[in-house]
């Protein structure tokens, strides 16, 4: 899926920070830098979804507890995942499914809170997995953030900071603005605030095992989900690697590259990772390294 046909009105912030930085010639690794880049998305609801609500009830006093329980409706409607020993991946006409009716609720009650509503629960999940090193997430949870990142790059973006921020500098809570408000000045001036400081303080390194267990949950959605719902998962893990310094970032990102031209996340990691552009505390370990 081309990342500029994406249904959604939400940001690719990571996207055009690294694009930036990259051609700019900032700080890191190597002499250059070039690409391009882009961020985030969300899943979405059946005909009882929250964007549905009950005869007599209008959409400002439905409340939220309503809205999560048919959320819950929604992604119980999600083909088994890899807990189950028959499940051979997410069925496209079910991650269709989820898609449009995610779309439709976006419409019906705005992104915002769509999206607030979409992504809280499997973020959840997402973080404790983080910070644990389980790197299990359920089916439900699988279907969300595959459908949530090919519907709104913003729901990436968030995913993304949660990889190479620490969760005291970056918690939960300015993860859902991320998601839900990307074009809020509070949120566009913070997430470039972390992003600048991540990419160019050679003294912040960032937590190899917990990026690695983001890395394994990505590429377990990536394996269970059709074209275009493997893309940005993909995308993401690849740019992880990248940010880890890992070798292995432009194979990955040439997979993506593959399935779908027009990634532009994908390619900014192919680029930097061919130019030999990494993060700034790559250049500071590697002068350690040498010394």
């Amino acid at each position: 899926m081309n990342d500029n046909d994406a249904r959604t009105d939400g940001g690719g912030a990571v996207d055009g920070f690294e694009t930036t930085r990259v051609s700019a010639g900032k700080p890191g690794c190597g002499a250059r830098h070039d690409g391009a880049g882009r961020s985030g998305r969300r899943r979405a609801k059946n005909g009882n979804g929250p964007g549905r609500h009950r005869k007599g009830e209008s959409r400002g006093t439905a409340s939220r507890n309503d809205r999560n329980d048919e959320a819950r409706r929604s992604r119980r409607q999600t083909p088994p995942a890899h807990g189950s020993h028959e499940f051979n991946g997410f069925d496209a006409d079910d991650l269709k499914m989820m898609s449009d009716a995610f779309h439709a609720d976006r419409r019906a009650r705005g992104p915002q809170q769509a999206d607030a509503d979409w992504v809280s629960e499997p973020l959840d999940e997402w973080l404790a997995s983080l910070e644990d090193g389980t790197a299990s997430l359920d089916d439900d949870t699988m279907a969300a953030f595959a459908v949530g990142m090919n519907e709104t790059l913003s729901i990436r973006d968030a995913l993304i900071l949660s990889l190479i921020v620490d969760q005291n500098r970056c918690p939960k809570s300015q993860l859902m603005e991320f998601a839900a408000k990307p074009h809020s000045e509070h949120a566009r001036r913070r997430m470039g605030t972390l992003l600048t400081a991540a990419f160019e303080d050679e003294g912040l390194v960032p937590d190899e095992e917990r990026c690695r267990t983001g890395i394994t949950m990505l590429l377990d959605i990536a394996c269970a989900s059709p074209v275009p719902y493997c893309i940005q998962p993909l995308a993401v893990a690849a740019y992880a690697l990248w940010w880890l310094g890992d070798s292995s970032a432009a194979a990955l990102a040439l997979q993506c590259l593959v399935l779908d031209e027009d990634c532009s996340l994908a390619a900014m990691v192919f680029s930097a990772s061919d130019r030999g552009v990494f993060p700034a505390w790559c250049a500071c370990e590697n002068k350690e390294s040498a010394m």
